[in-house]
């Protein structure tokens, strides 16, 4: 028991004794002083919790994930009389603040405050509170200590993190290199390929639809596919920050570090993602990549973006087909990723599958149905490391 509690009470028992047995002012005074004690203990601390100033700032409107930034604490008393214990509370596991102890009690006098520079480290792409979470609040006999909600948080945009990797372990060159398709003309300089909606119906190969059963068109053997396609799985699954923030985090950095990677080697490469609709978005230099940066630092996924309706559209997009390669960056293995895959591989790709996941009978699953060119990526793992 609270030891300041236990004293209150025996001069509470104390006083009783005296106005039982001798009566009178003082003994009277004495019982109502010692009654009238936690009350107003009590009513210090709400005052305190009402009247009490918190003031937060960033040294920056930009904030980059794993990144420190400065940041500023203000502890204000704008009162006759002191606070005699205030504590705070940060939020977490999402940001640290750095250089201040959460243990530490402070004591304000009247009319004056306390400013503490600090740092902030913010582990996640995203939008969230930071810096002070609560306050604790106790009064001058410590009899009474209660936790405040800060109702003003402070919310930021956490743009993603960018790492320039100097190789890719998961991708051979060769893998980016021409591909030609399966299927063959009875030309010997011709090959053909599945039609897609958009093809030019002059190119059909009449001969090789009739044989193969399936609408095919020509697709000359030597012709140069350029550049990368990536995937980049939009959807939200789930209400919860503490699952969804890392794990759309891990897709941004990923999707980011394989186009940082790809821009720094001179390798034009292009990103779809959902939206409702198809968003497509080409780099082939520095300022095709700052721009998709800039989107993607403000992109919201969504549990309405659907895995399966984004592989619905990007299965009839023509480009796709003419890339040297298709990477996919996604959480799930579902039917419409083993379709996409299989359609990928008709058409001469053979795509790469980067799984974002802690789960893992969802990574044993998707190993088992996707047994090539499959990887899995928890959403902490060291992309130096896996990549």
């Amino acid at each position: 028991m609270n030891p300041s509690w236990i004293v209150v009470i025996l001069l509470w028992i104390l006083s009783l004794v005296g106005i039982s047995f001798y009566g009178g002012p003082v003994s009277y005074g004495f019982f109502a002083a010692i009654t009238l004690v936690p009350v107003v203990s009590f009513i210090y601390i709400l005052i305190v919790l009402f009247r009490f100033k918190i003031y937060q700032e960033a040294n920056r409107i930009k904030v980059v994930a794993n990144s420190i930034t400065k940041f500023y604490i203000t502890l204000q008393n704008e009162d006759f009389f002191t606070y005699s214990g205030i504590r705070i509370q940060f939020y977490s596991p999402f940001s640290t603040i750095l250089g201040i102890d959460e243990n530490t009690e402070y004591e304000l006098m009247p009319f004056s405050g306390i400013k503490k520079e600090t740092s902030l480290l913010c582990r996640y792409r995203g939008e969230y509170e930071v810096g002070i979470k609560s306050i604790v609040v106790r009064d001058y006999l410590k009899l009474f200590k209660l936790t405040y909600q800060n109702h003003e948080p402070f919310r930021i945009n956490v743009m993603p993190e960018i790492l320039h990797l100097s190789e890719l372990k998961t991708i051979n060159a060769a893998d980016t290199s021409s591909v030609e398709t399966m299927y063959k003309a009875d030309q010997s300089d011709v090959t053909v390929r599945e039609y897609i909606p958009g093809d030019d119906i002059r190119k059909i190969h009449w001969k090789a639809t009739a044989s193969s059963g399936k609408l095919l068109v020509r697709n000359v053997t030597g012709e140069e596919k350029q550049g990368i396609a990536i995937m980049m799985d939009s959807q939200r699954y789930s209400d919860d920050p503490s699952v969804y923030l890392p794990l759309e985090n891990q897709i941004c950095r990923i999707v980011l570090s394989l186009c940082a990677y790809f821009n720094d080697n001179r390798t034009p490469v292009r990103v779809l993602s959902y939206t409702g609709a198809l968003d497509d978005h080409v780099m082939k230099d520095t300022d095709g990549f700052n721009s998709f940066y800039s989107y993607l630092s403000s992109f919201a996924f969504d549990e309405k973006y659907d895995l399966s309706d984004m592989l619905k559209l990007i299965m009839n997009n023509l480009p796709l087909y003419t890339g040297h390669q298709v990477i996919m960056v996604i959480h799930k293995v579902n039917a419409a990723v083993l379709s996409s895959t299989d359609r990928l591989k008709l058409n001469g790709i053979n795509p790469i599958i980067y799984l974002v996941t802690d789960d893992n009978e969802e990574a044993d699953s998707a190993t088992a149905l996707l047994n090539s060119n499959l990887y899995v990526i928890s959403t902490e793992a060291d992309l130096k490391e896996v990549l």
